[in-house]
């Protein structure tokens, strides 16, 4: 049901809304379906320059719901979702990013995940993919799966170490304790934590910020540049950067940020055809 996420655009900024407060907005076949078609949709949307990511009531997302997770353990036929995804549709993003709880890297638009409670499990994995976390100070993360009788889902025995480091990575995963807001910025996890009623606003104007003074070409490959480092060694990153270099001082938004600049103005980049 589309009603269970929601997604709301306004001045280039995307705001989708897990809206499933009763289960902390945990995620069901319906509930994911819904996740990837919006996912889908604002990452072909010239328009959305900016996303972000929350859930309502008291939680972000606590991961799987219990109901199919029971559902699961009787009958494990029930885990083969043989659909393709929407996501599939996110051709510029390589293959392996599109998939539900990687949605948020596959978009090429910068996404925000405002995290404004539970905080556990495929919830996890998907503020992971994120590009940028900011928390409320009531937040908590979990990577519960091993109290769960599972295993690190959804690549974060990968990109969780990356984001963290090995040791803190290794304290989330293999303890499956709850770690607070706290400790989650001391672990790099999170950028910033706020005042629960200051989160949003932040969130939203952090986003806002970025969709009215950033390209949008220049954000796309910059995001791509930071998602291919880690597989290049810094030879490669370099030659990378000098060819992407010349092909950015060469575009339109190079010329109009340098006369935003020098006229002291806001820049006005165009949207990038998709």
């Amino acid at each position: 049901m589309d009603d269970e996420v929601l997604c709301t655009l306004d001045g280039g900024v995307a705001l989708v809304t897990l809206n499933r407060p009763d289960r902390l907005n945990a995620f069901t076949i319906e509930v994911g379906r819904a996740y990837d078609r919006c996912m889908a949709r604002l990452g072909a949307d010239a328009t959305v320059r900016a996303i972000v990511i929350t859930g309502a009531g008291r939680g972000f997302c606590g991961g799987a719901d219990a109901g199919r997770l029971a559902t699961i353990a009787k009958d494990r036929a029930k885990l083969a979702d043989p659909e393709i995804s929407p996501l599939e549709t996110l051709t510029s993003a390589p293959p392996h990013l599109r998939r539900r709880y990687s949605a948020a890297a596959a978009v090429p638009q910068p996404v925000i995940a405002a995290v404004n409670g539970a905080c556990a499990g495929a919830g996890l994995a998907l503020a992971v993919s994120c590009d940028v976390r900011f928390a409320s100070a009531d937040a908590f993360f979990s990577g519960i799966f091993g109290r769960r009788g599972l295993v690190a889902e959804n690549g974060l025995a990968w990109t969780l170490p990356r984001l963290i480091g090995h040791g803190a990575a290794s304290d989330m995963l293999l303890s499956g304790r709850k770690i607070d807001a706290a400790t989650a910025l001391r672990y790099g996890l999170v950028n910033e934590v706020l005042p629960p009623e200051a989160l949003m606003g932040h969130a939203l104007a952090y986003a806002r910020d970025v969709a009215a003074n950033v390209s949008p070409r220049s954000a796309r490959i910059i995001k791509a540049q930071l998602q291919g480092s880690g597989e290049q060694t810094l030879s490669e990153a370099l030659a990378a950067s000098d060819a992407a270099l010349r092909e950015a001082l060469a575009s339109e938004d190079f010329q109009e940020g340098v006369a935003a600049m020098r006229e002291k103005r806001q820049p006005v980049f165009p949207d990038e055809a998709r």
